[in-house]
């Protein structure tokens, strides 16, 4: 659980000071924080549930949503993002973000505030998406070599009855091989083909 003091630090930080709408809201994030987690953005609108503020932070993307007699929290890691669209208009603008299984839309008339949200989810996801990649590349260089195998001598050997012994094996081995296959009975048997039959044609 993250202290009330370094949540209302990391928000006068990023310039969020929200007097009435957003403050039950912003009062649940020293407890849905992690240790180490900082907030980035912090936006205040409406989804298909009603009021309530969107958080970046870097780690994840949270929808926090208080009201008197419940709350709603939705947890968004980076990496499980598939896509992200701004709608801007004249009034309000809408952010949506994409999962595997879900689809969050999100309308705030502050156009400037979540535009930069966007972006800061952009660069985010996008680094996700690359981070996996370079982090299995360096596993892949710094991975042991396989010790290469010292390649045997062989030395000449007289023949003996041994050497003779195997060679007959191998001349049988060959005879067998030659010989001609035996057809198969399958194979000159026509196709059968079963139907039915009426009595009455």
């Amino acid at each position: 659980m993250v202290r009330t003091q370094d949540v209302e630090e990391q928000l006068k930080r990023i310039g969020v000071n929200f007097q009435f709408f957003g403050r039950p809201e912003l009062r649940e994030l020293p407890h849905i924080l992690i240790d180490g987690e900082q907030i980035e953005h912090v936006v205040r609108g409406r989804y298909e549930g009603g009021w309530a503020i969107l958080c970046a932070t870097d780690r994840r993307v949270l929808l926090i949503d208080k009201k008197p007699f419940y709350l709603t929290l939705e947890d968004m890691r980076y990496d499980m993002i598939a896509d992200v669209e701004y709608n801007h208009r004249m009034i309000d603008a809408t952010i949506r973000l994409g999962t595997v299984n879900k689809t969050l839309r999100f309308t705030a008339y502050n156009h400037g505030n979540l535009r930069l949200l966007t972006s800061f989810v952009q660069g985010r996801v996008m680094a996700s998406r690359q981070q996996p990649q370079s982090v299995f590349q360096q596993q892949i260089q710094q991975a042991p070599q396989p010790a290469q195998l010292p390649v045997p001598q062989y030395e000449d050997i007289p023949v003996s009855e041994a050497s003779t012994g195997q060679m007959l094996g191998q001349s049988a081995i060959q005879g067998i091989l030659t010989q001609p296959a035996v057809p198969s009975p399958y194979g000159s048997m026509p196709v059968m083909i079963r139907r039915r039959v009426s009595r009455f044609y």
